[in-house]
């Protein structure tokens, strides 16, 4: 609450501050960043959260000294306006399963659409409220609210629905983001500093290429902060300098000029959506492609690829070692409690390993029931110490199954890797002691010697799981 609290009172500041004509505000970013605010902390958003969003206008313009029949009718209006927006796309915008907004190309007409009730709601109020106070003309007052709230809506408030809720602090991509930001960046500065309206509007053609840039970078919060930077600069030196010349109330190049910016900032977050959902598709499709469906861990293919290219860069000096598990009697469990039953305990015995092991390692499911591991540690003896902790652990803590205790035993086979050995050949070796260990009465870790001839003995038969 003191974050919007704050953050409210300085966008209204900024909106005092751009009043050039009386109750009107050239730029009012308060309502589109306090309802953008809210849909962020929907889950804990009552009653209070709108009270301290109108105390947050109420009191800078109080201390401005603004007359009180303009602060009444203008917070008002603000409120409803925030209302009426936040419940509406709460309520019926479509989110993804990570509650994040924006996350498909339906869903920009779709919040489009929503945020007219708020828009045209708060046009007609605000100009019925400013032509009967101050004799404002209803009709071009109520036009030039909805063009300036639209704005608002579609440059500031896509902004915080998009802002990333996790940071990422690597190289990689520090460098893609400033080499998607750096022409937008250029822009701005061109905006900031150039004092020639020649010029100025030659860099303004500019504007179109740069949107379209950010919007093929597919990274939705880049754009939409691309957009509010350089489309709300462009819109204010534009207003600026033309009042200049033209009655603010009478210029109609203003309202062309807003109605400009608002077109290229929706193509824009139309393009950068598509791509993004477009992006996410094709992760979806490569996250399959490299998991177990049903696990969610690496399946076969995925590990072989990454074992073999991280056992061919291992130094000399690099301990490796491989492991093999299967889970002793699954045929025994699918048979008496059901492939639904056999199916949650390949997936909780996922889960249990995967909060033993260490992070980094890859693990994976290379059968119906049977699971390798890929242990780079800087001690051999720590990888066959973790190898045997994992099946005494399953073994000791039945796992949790329909809230209920169901005790396993797994065996393992281990070999470590040495000088010149491929992946394949760790793999025969590890499922060699891996059956032997089955057949020796399962429940047990069996670790493949280098030194040592490991083969089957003369009985020996795989065992039947």
């Amino acid at each position: 609450m003191i974050t919007l609290l704050i953050i409210t009172i300085l966008t209204t500041i900024v909106g005092i501050l751009e009043r050039v004509n009386g109750p009107f505000s050239l730029v009012w970013l308060t309502n589109a960043i306090s309802i953008g605010l809210l849909l962020r902390f929907y889950q804990h958003v009552n009653w209070r959260h709108f009270l301290v969003c109108t105390l947050g206008m109420l009191i800078p313009d109080y201390l401005a000294g603004t007359d009180a029949h303009q602060i009444v009718i203008m917070t008002s209006v603000n409120i409803i306006t925030i209302w009426l927006a936040y419940n509406c796309l709460n309520r019926f915008a479509s989110r993804s399963e990570e509650n994040e907004w924006l996350c498909t190309l339906y869903s920009v007409p779709q919040w489009l659409l929503l945020c007219q009730p708020a828009l045209i709601g708060s046009a007609l109020l605000g100009a019925g409220g400013l032509s009967a106070i101050f004799g404002k003309p209803f009709l071009p007052t109520a036009v030039f609210w909805y063009l300036n709230e639209s704005l608002n809506f579609i440059v500031f408030l896509p902004v915080i629905l998009t802002f990333p809720k996790t940071s990422r602090s690597s190289d990689d991509h520090f460098l893609s983001t400033l080499r998607h930001f750096l022409p937008s960046a250029l822009l701005l500065f061109a905006f900031i500093f150039i004092k020639s309206e020649v010029y100025f509007l030659m860099a303004a053609i500019l504007i179109i290429p740069t949107l379209i840039w950010l919007a093929l970078s597919g990274n939705l919060f880049l754009t939409t902060f691309g957009i509010s930077l350089n489309g709300a600069f462009f819109f204010i030196w534009i207003i600026h300098a033309s009042h200049r010349h033209l009655p603010f109330t009478e210029n109609i190049y203003l309202s062309v000029v807003r109605t400009i910016v608002t077109v290229l900032a929706l193509c824009a977050l139309t393009i950068a959506v598509a791509i993004s959902e477009r992006d996410k598709l094709f992760s979806k499709l490569s996250k399959l492609a490299d998991h177990d469906d049903l696990t969610g861990i690496l399946n076969r293919r995925a590990f072989t690829k990454a074992a073999e290219a991280a056992i061919s860069s291992l130094k000399d000096n690099h301990f490796c070692t491989l492991v093999l598990m299967d889970i002793d009697f699954f045929k025994r469990i699918n048979d008496e409690w059901g492939h639904q039953k056999g199916d949650k305990v390949l997936i909780e015995f996922c889960r249990r390993v995967e909060k033993i092991i260490p992070d980094n390692q890859l693990f994976a499911r290379v059968g119906g029931e049977e699971f390798a591991l890929l242990l780079s540690t800087a001690s051999d003896k720590y990888n066959r110490e973790l190898a045997e902790l994992i099946v005494k652990e399953i073994a000791r803590t039945p796992l949790i199954i329909d809230n209920e205790p169901f005790p396993l035993t797994i065996s393992a086979g281990i070999v470590k890797k040495v000088a010149g050995q491929k992946y394949e050949t760790l793999f025969k070796y590890a499922d060699q002691v891996l059956y032997q260990a089955k057949n020796n009465g399962r429940n047990q870790c069996r670790e493949y010697l280098q030194v040592e001839n490991v083969s089957p003995m003369p009985d020996f038969t795989p065992s039947v799981t």
